[in-house]
């Protein structure tokens, strides 16, 4: 699907949820899309924008702070997370996103 055809879907409000999150859940989804997709208002789609890997580092920042303790646990487990984000996150009031994002950070530093 290309970017365009992608808004005009949205815009006329024909992409399912389903179809919504199979598309953040496709590591060949461009980042563009992913970018839209982030602000969705699912946060099923969020989880799976930020469990992408080829979700740009801006997004992954921006989802660091959802409200929804699901999309901050995806953002914390994601390879490509920076490091800021992920000291920020290792100190979240919810011990499910502390613990992933220790872990990610430790893994770089033994990496």
């Amino acid at each position: 699907m290309t970017i365009k055809e992608f808004e005009i879907q949205l815009a006329l409000g024909s992409l399912s949820d389903w179809d919504k999150t199979e598309l953040a859940r496709n590591s060949r989804t461009s980042k563009k899309i992913l970018t839209i997709l982030s602000k969705d208002k699912n946060n099923d789609v969020k989880y799976c924008v930020a469990n992408n890997t080829n979700t740009p580092v801006e997004i992954l920042t921006k989802l660091s702070k959802d409200e929804d303790w699901y999309v901050r646990d995806r953002v914390a487990n994601n390879p490509n997370t920076p490091v800021k984000v992920l000291t920020e996150l290792s100190k979240d009031k919810e011990w499910r996103i502390r613990y992933p994002a220790s872990e990610n950070l430790n893994w770089r530093a033994n990496k």
